[in-house]
């Protein structure tokens, strides 16, 4: 409902005459406003796209006063040639360059139209003013038989409250519309579709993890824009907190907003189109955030009790109950992967929402069979004996690494944990994944772990193991005591506390071990029987 010059001529109450159109677009143009003037600059207050109503004034050159007084003005006026009730004369116009700089300046503000008044001030437009209008390519008009100036403003003020009115009840209908949506089966998707129906605009909803939410929209993201606004995606989700950005490029104007709170984000909406937003289409986005959120929420509930649904499949199975593990994991995700398998623990802390909604996807996919439990704070998974690529991929990008089993069948589950959990202990980031077949060949304790020596170790040190906290400090200072080549001062210091009580520790660990820590051997006992146990 926006108005143009078009319209604007169109409307004959307002005798509007085009003297010269900047281009074959001008008169299509949307006029955002109109601004009555006569300084010689008047661009401090105005905006882009306005229309410019002036009389002229600023360009007369005032005569001299007469010698007549005031009966002299009365017959000048008289004799005017412009109307009998100007009051303002003339002896001749300002010159050409005063045009020039005038149309210029107004060009520079990208006024869109210069509205000129005849009949009041001047008889015609001057020549001068539309051969400058010509020359800058400013849009010129002629405001004939004494159009007044508020009549227009009225006019264009009255339209856009029209326009304005009408925006917010389409915003409240659409907003209706979504709400209904969001109640349907499938409502994080209906929303989706109802937005963009609604917007005329491409509508795109990227999870936690930064990939696109699979919906049944018709119109897609531009492959020109795609990788751009999935780096604005990444970058507002790397950030954790509430926000918003824009893109402008040649397909249009992008607007992305996050989904959910602070240290929470669900997922980025990202809307694009040929224009910006108004103050409706923002206030729609809004709402359909507020409905995604909600959808997003329910979504989450569901996924904490498929994850504990996880973990009660893997008791099973750890007890060897695999009927009704298979069951139960064909009914909701699918069939489990089929011997030879492996088991994988990731090491690198507690897994993160985005990473498990990344192994969802994977495990739903059904590129590669995968089945996976976070319990405790670890991650254990289940892949083919050959597969685990796509895994240790996913775990490689959130910052895990991950060791895992030899190649096994399910009722040797336990076992295969449990040589998971070794070789797991022996990836870093710079090795990010690791065999159990691969730990006898890194040394003497690659051998012992692969040959499950901490049964010994743990035999070795079951004296301080069974000494409760005092048992532990021990333990932790004998590990600090032989990391540092059992040099006295230094690892004292290292620890906080005197060397006297440092000797003073070791012998009671010594006593209680029955080893002689003096000795090499003795050293060298200890110290592979800690590597081999967690404890130490």
């Amino acid at each position: 409902m926006s108005v143009t010059l078009r319209e604007l001529v169109e409307e004959t109450e307002f005798k509007l005459r085009v003297l010269h159109a900047a281009d074959g677009d001008a008169l299509d143009r949307t006029l955002v406003w109109a601004h009555s003037s006569d300084l010689v600059d008047p661009t401090p207050w105005l905006e882009a796209g306005q229309l410019l109503l002036t009389d002229g004034m600023q360009f007369a050159v005032p005569e001299a006063p007469s010698r007549g007084g005031a009966a002299g003005l009365v017959e000048a006026e008289s004799r005017s040639p412009v109307s009998a009730t100007a009051t303002v004369r003339f002896q001749a116009l300002a010159s050409e360059g005063v045009f020039d700089a005038y149309v210029a300046r107004l060009r520079a503000a990208d006024v869109a139209v210069l509205g000129f008044a005849t009949e009041v001030i001047h008889a015609e437009v001057p020549a001068d003013l539309v051969t400058a209008c010509q020359r800058h390519g400013l849009t010129l008009v002629e405001v004939a038989e004494r159009t007044p100036f508020i009549g227009i403003i009225r006019y264009l003020a009255d339209q856009r409250a029209l326009e304005q009115r009408a925006r917010l009840e389409w915003s409240l209908q659409a907003q209706r519309k979504l709400a209904r949506a969001a109640l349907r089966p499938g409502g994080l998707g209906a929303i989706l579709v109802e937005l963009e129906r609604q917007l005329e605009s491409w509508v795109a909803l990227y999870d936690s993890t930064g990939l696109r939410v699979e919906a049944q929209t018709r119109i897609q993201v531009p492959e020109t824009e795609a990788p751009e606004v999935e780096r604005m995606v990444q970058s507002l989700l790397a950030r954790g907190g509430r926000s918003g950005a824009r893109l402008h490029g040649d397909g249009g104007d992008v607007t992305l907003q996050t989904v959910g709170q602070h240290g929470q984000l669900r997922g980025v909406l990202a809307v694009g189109g040929r224009a910006p937003l108004d103050l409706a289409g923002n206030d729609l986005v809004a709402s359909a955030i507020g409905h995604a959120s909600i959808a997003l929420e329910q979504n989450r509930e569901l996924d904490a009790a498929r994850g504990h649904l996880r973990v009660g499949l893997l008791e099973l199975l750890l007890a060897g109950e695999m009927d009704v593990a298979t069951r139960t994991a064909e009914t909701v995700w699918g069939k489990l992967p089929v011997t030879p398998i492996r088991v994988m623990q990731a090491r690198g802390g507690e897994p993160g929402q985005a990473l498990l909604d990344r192994l969802e996807r994977l495990a739903g996919a059904g590129s590669e069979p995968l089945f996976f439990a976070a319990r405790e704070q670890e991650l254990i998974a289940i892949v083919p004996a050959a597969g685990g690529a796509t895994l240790l991929e996913a775990l490689t990008e959130a910052g895990f690494s991950a060791g895992a089993s030899a190649p096994g069948d399910w009722p040797e589950l336990a076992r295969l944990l449990s040589e998971a959990r070794k070789a797991a202990e022996r990836s870093t980031p710079n090795r990010p994944s690791v065999r159990f077949e691969e730990l006898a060949t890194t040394g003497m304790l690659g051998a012992l772990e692969a040959a499950d020596g901490r049964v010994t170790a743990r035999r070795v040190l079951q004296p301080l193991l069974e000494h409760g906290e005092q048992g532990r400090l021990l333990l932790e200072t004998l590990a600090a005591w032989t990391e540092g080549n059992c040099a006295w001062d230094p690892v004292a210091k290292s620890l906080g506390i005197h060397r006297h009580t440092l000797r003073s520790r070791v012998t009671t660990a010594e006593q209680l071990l029955g080893i002689d820590l003096q000795t090499f051997a003795g050293r060298a006992e200890v110290w592979s029987a800690m590597r081999l146990l967690d404890e130490a």
